[in-house]
């Protein structure tokens, strides 16, 4: 870690909020830089990550506390994400798909609906249902319907399943047609 980044860890850590003042410019010249580019690989769009960032230096200028232990940027960068960015970056990712957020319920309303399942079995049965034909999934159809479902951005689920954006809507479309077939065939065998 530079002198620099250094003095402005110090300055930020002191208790006088004058000094932590003054010490958070120097701080934001000597990261943004290396922050902007970590989350412009997750985001990939400038007005996004400069938001996002923007909140993650209010975080650190209201509890700096966290920084306290960090000796090199790699470790600064971690800390930083670990404690301050991931919210932040969770918040973005729910705003920007909130049409592919997906609950369980609205994942159930959406394999279900033209088969007429929900009037036919009880809520515990439809649970059952789901949860046989989510078993039978392959894993990686699993993994990507599930972080899916946590909210997490096509662009995430790539990063996560080392594969493209373009795989992972194909992926997803499939699952979901897939999901589809299993569940009208296990509510024709009952």
């Amino acid at each position: 870690m530079d002198r620099r980044l250094r003095k402005a860890l110090q300055g930020l850590l002191d208790p006088d909020s004058e000094r932590r003042r003054r010490a958070m410019e120097p701080f934001v010249r000597a990261t943004f830089e290396k922050f902007i580019r970590y989350l412009y690989r997750h985001l990939g769009n400038e007005v996004e990550c400069e938001d996002v960032l923007e909140d993650v230096y209010a975080d650190i200028w209201e509890n700096p506390e966290r920084l306290r232990n960090a000796t090199s940027e790699r470790e600064l960068l971690k800390t930083v994400y670990l404690y301050y960015m991931r919210k932040r970056l969770r918040e973005v990712y729910r705003r920007i798909n909130r049409h592919l957020y997906l609950s369980q319920n609205d994942l159930k309303n959406l394999i279900t609906p033209e088969l007429g399942v929900l009037e036919i079995m009880s809520q515990s049965e439809l649970k059952d249902a789901l949860h046989g034909t989510l078993a039978r999934l392959k894993a990686r159809e699993r993994r990507a319907i599930q972080l899916w479902m946590d909210g997490m951005s096509i662009r995430a689920i790539a990063n996560d399943l080392r594969t493209t954006v373009g795989a992972v809507k194909m992926l997803k479309f499939r699952t979901v047609l897939k999901l589809r077939k299993m569940l009208r065939d296990s509510c024709r065998e009952d």
